[in-house]
């Protein structure tokens, strides 16, 4: 992201969106309550005509919905730069890539200050190609997203065709896996299916490309496959699906063992809070809007915040704990 302004005295943020990693990051700073001012397309009557604009207009945030493409922010409006566009009806802003935007709030928590300057830096980019014969996904991973770019098919035969229909499987691979090389400066670049099959594609046109091969067995799982492994934990260990999956094995093993300083719960974490101090705090978004208090509270006490967004078993685990996992001394 590109902050141009971050004023927590004057609760003040203004910046531009870069990557979809900044929308997640707006998704846990703007809350009811805020003041979203940016450009936004308004259908106006005039007359018998309704015409379409693109102005600048300011909403008192009451909803908060990401997307795949974008966040989208609804509330009524109390700004229009049109005077044709009436105020305290309600409109959506979506913020998207490129959007810029200013935030007022009454108070900005640590946690989203501390994130708003993390978004500033650089995100790693992980390309990832698990495929098995005939069949074979795209990822793009970054610090707080795991996208699913698209699927490549070939419907493989029998013996009698699985040659014939084998090469045409690896030329169209192996055009994809090539294209998207090219296209973007990946700081990793993985392509994972059997042995064998990673050994012809060694052979073929691939063969001059920085790629690091890994082997799984499946398409639909290699992912999780991947993300298993020791040597591919150590590259996504920034990452938030890296994180993630780090934080809760960490936290599951030790309420398994029945360690009294890991508890879950809103009543049990405030009933812990009485005797003990508060280290770390495993989160999901959905918790996080729904108790703002709580953040504040644990943030005060000096909890480091973790967030769980990005859909994995991880995530599911978590939201299986009522959404939050407190680590105490």
């Amino acid at each position: 992201m590109k902050l141009l302004k971050l004023d927590r005295k004057e609760g003040i943020i203004r910046g531009v969106i870069k990557s979809y990693d900044d929308l997640v990051v707006l998704s846990y700073v703007i809350t009811p309550g805020d003041r979203l001012t940016a450009y936004s397309r308004r259908k106006i009557t005039i007359g018998k005509e309704h015409v379409i604009k693109t102005v600048k207009i300011g909403i008192d945030a009451e909803k908060t919905e990401l997307t795949p493409v974008g966040l989208s922010v609804s509330g009524k409006i109390f700004f229009s730069s049109d005077p044709d566009i009436p105020l305290h009806k309600y409109h959506t802003i979506y913020l998207k890539l490129k959007s810029g935007f200013s935030l007022s709030k009454s108070r900005i928590l640590d946690f989203q200050a501390s994130i708003l300057r993390r978004s500033e830096q650089r995100s790693p980019k992980i390309f990832v190609c698990v495929y098995e014969l005939g069949y074979a996904i795209f990822y793009r991973i970054t610090n707080y997203s795991v996208k699913r770019l698209y699927e490549l098919k070939e419907n493989v035969q029998g013996k009698r065709f699985k040659n014939e229909t084998k090469e045409k499987f690896f030329d169209k691979l192996e055009e994809s896996i090539e294209s998207e090389y090219k296209k973007t400066k990946w700081d990793v670049f993985i392509v994972a299916g059997k042995a064998m099959d990673n050994e012809e594609l060694k052979r073929g046109r691939l063969k001059d490309l920085d790629i690091s091969y890994e082997t799984v067995s499946y398409a639909d799982t290699g992912l999780h496959e991947l993300i298993a492994k020791d040597k591919i934990n150590a590259l996504l260990k920034d990452t938030k699906i890296g994180m993630q999956r780090r934080l809760i094995k960490e936290y599951l093993s030790a309420i398994s063992a029945g360690s009294p300083d890991y508890v879950y719960g809103r009543a049990k974490i405030l009933e812990a809070l009485g005797s003990k101090s508060p280290v770390e705090v495993l989160v999901t978004r959905d918790f996080v809007m729904e108790n703002l208090d709580l953040m504040a509270k644990l943030e005060s006490l000096g909890a480091e915040i973790q967030f769980f967004d990005e859909k994995d078993d991880s995530l599911d685990q978590l939201a299986g704990f009522g959404g939050i996992l407190l680590k105490l001394a």
